[in-house]
């Protein structure tokens, strides 16, 4: 177990807590109805920090995690899957007392907290989706590309090369913000290995080309904050559109020039639309056109 902290700048302490086959990292600030966090493929919950204070000044205890394998949680013998990150959430959740919260996640982080969500609806109050993955199916051929060109060893020896080309896939804005998770990006501790990340990504990456959140859309009962950057390269807005049709009780939030990473290119508007979802005032923040909101139906 890696016992390594944050670089110097990050604002919070990592917290542990033993879950049934290992040790969860994570950050707890502020006091207040719960938010829990978690991070996008291989990412961790540094991710969240520029958000992370300004909800806890709205009266919010907010919690981020490192999914196993990623970040300074432990690493699993078993396969790192969609059903296991969602039981990962769920447990860290019963280990810090969490019994109703919303739960929040980014990119594959999203797959994972809405399949959890659909677990324990009835300790999900709301949820936020952020760039989220599982909403598209990608076809055979990507079925089958996925798994013959996403071996360990191959990502391995890939991943040092292809991180300035996934950064410049994933950020559209240009500002403090993103200059500051590139340089952090780049100068990332040693913790995970590549080895590990490279591991995660090939269990994982299966699990995100399928559309597990869309084809299960009418099951969620709790509010859903849908929040997307209209310019995200990885997955296009159209599908969160897709999905805010299907849902029964949605707010869609679409970010103007912004990529995939929201909560990094426009903490400011992220912070201030979940604040504002999870107190159920909900104000329009945008143009009328860009927010979709429509009431729950009828029982």
């Amino acid at each position: 177990m890696h016992k390594a902290q944050r670089r110097s700048s990050f604002p919070f302490s990592t917290k542990r807590v033993r879950i049934r086959d290992g040790e969860v990292a994570y950050f707890d600030c502020g006091e207040g109805s719960p938010i829990l966090f978690v991070h996008g493929l291989v990412g961790d919950f540094t991710h969240f920090e520029h958000i992370a204070s300004r909800l806890a000044s709205t009266g919010h205890r907010v919690v981020a995690m490192d999914l196993p394998g990623c970040g300074a949680s432990h690493k699993k013998r078993r396969r790192y899957d969609l059903e296991g990150y969602a039981k990962d959430v769920l447990d860290v959740m019963d280990a810090l007392g969490l019994d109703r919260l919303t739960l929040a996640g980014h990119s594959a982080g999203g797959a994972v907290v809405a399949e959890a969500a659909l677990r324990a609806q009835h300790r999900v109050d709301s949820l936020v989706l952020i760039s989220s993955a599982g909403l598209r199916s990608y076809g055979s051929a990507a079925h089958v590309a996925v798994k013959t060109f996403l071996r360990p060893w191959v990502l391995e020896r890939s991943l040092e090369h292809l991180a300035m080309p996934l950064l410049d896939l994933v950020l559209v804005e240009r500002n403090a913000y993103t200059q500051k998770f590139v340089r952090d990006a780049l100068d990332r501790p040693k913790f995970p290995t590549l080895r590990e990340m490279a591991r995660v990504m090939s269990d994982f990456v299966p699990d995100l080309v399928r559309p597990t959140v869309l084809d299960r859309a009418e099951a969620f009962s709790m509010p859903v904050l849908v929040v997307w950057g209209d310019a995200d390269k990885l997955v296009p807005p159209q599908s969160a559109s897709q999905l805010s049709q299907r849902l029964p009780d949605v707010t869609l939030r679409l970010l103007s020039s912004c990529g995939h990473m929201p909560m990094i290119e426009r903490p400011e508007t992220v912070a201030r639309e979940i604040a504002a979802f999870v107190s159920g005032a909900r104000p329009g923040l945008a143009r009328p056109q860009d927010v979709h909101r429509r009431a729950p139906r009828a029982a």
